[in-house]
């Protein structure tokens, strides 16, 4: 009996080594050409979670609408669906969640898909209707300074009987800057799409006010190899263990998973080159923890948004004080 135990013991040790030798075997090999950014002071930023009543959203909505041109808002139009209140009617449909921080309007009709754009604005016409939208419907942030133009771009059709595509609309991207830094991700961002008319065709709205900021010094970061291993693990996780990735450029952003807190993180890009044949090269981005300790989980754009569980270190309490 006892030399069988022996021999199980001795099996499992050795399925164990051949397990941690097969995972490295197996792990993509990750070449960094890029530096680690000198950690620099910044903060967090706590946001406003308000709680609007459904009369609130509706009151809300219903002045966004007027100024969209739409007169025939109606209460009973409005339906909740899990943490907003929507409205599905004709070609117009619209959305706002229960804290008033995320708004969505589509008037698919004004594309006019069926027939000839008469005109389009330029570039530098859209953004100032966009910032005038904005003004008019209380969705301008409450400091403008933070709002910047990503860039501006457009919505292409190709009808069938042309022989090039026609554009329909020119879209204009806005992102958010705080510290210096591009806020990263979906939880700052705003994207206006303007069609022949002077009111939108389509808004994307995501934005959450400052309710504090609690600085952050230059000891309470990663270091450069802690960095590194973070960035490993998250291509591992995500991309072809047989690939070789070149990780090209890292720099400091706040991150904005749309929760209560934005946060420092790094952003690395790189390019995915799998040793498989007819696999093509692949281009390579993702977001590891800045800080030694964080606010809230920072994960790979391909994970859910309501990942719960952070995957590096310890998360500190959300009560702690703020400087």
């Amino acid at each position: 009996m006892r030399c069988n135990q022996s021999g199980l013991l001795f099996r499992v040790f050795v399925i164990g080594l051949v397990t941690l030798w097969g995972g490295s075997l197996y792990a993509a090999e990750v070449v960094f050409k890029a530096e680690i950014p000198k950690p620099q002071k910044t903060s967090v930023y706590k946001m406003e979670e308000p709680r609007l009543s459904k009369e609130e959203v509706y009151d809300r909505c219903a002045g966004i609408l007027k100024v969209s041109g739409v007169e025939s808002f109606s209460t009973e139009k409005f339906k909740p669906v899990e943490d907003r209140y929507a409205m599905f009617g004709d070609d117009i449909t619209c959305s706002m969640n229960k804290n008033g921080t995320e708004y969505f309007y589509s008037d698919f009709a004004a594309l006019n898909l069926t027939g000839k754009t008469s005109r389009l604005f330029s570039d530098e016409e859209a953004v100032k209707l966009s910032r005038d939208y904005l003004e008019k419907t209380g969705l301008m942030p409450a400091n403008e300074k933070e709002l910047r133009i990503d860039h501006v771009g457009g919505i292409m059709q190709m009808l069938s009987n042309a022989e090039s595509p026609e554009k329909k609309a020119v879209v204009v991207y806005f992102y958010r800057e705080l510290d210096g830094l591009r806020v990263r991700n979906f939880g700052s961002s705003i994207t206006v799409t303007l069609a022949e008319n002077e009111v939108p065709a389509g808004v994307q709205y995501r934005w959450r006010e400052v309710a504090s900021r609690n600085k952050v010094g230059k000891r309470g970061f990663l270091d450069a190899e802690e960095v590194k291993k973070l960035v490993r693990d998250d291509i591992n996780r995500v991309y072809a263990k047989d690939a070789e990735v070149t990780v090209d450029n890292i720099e400091l952003v706040l991150y904005d998973n749309g929760g209560a807190y934005i946060q420092p993180a790094y952003l690395y890009e790189g390019t995915s080159r799998s040793s498989a044949e007819g696999v093509a090269d692949m281009p390579v981005a993702g977001y590891v923890a800045a800080l030694s300790e964080i606010y809230e989980p920072i994960h790979h754009p391909a994970y859910s948004p309501q990942l719960k569980n952070p995957t590096t270190r310890q998360m500190i309490r959300h009560d702690e004080k703020d400087d």
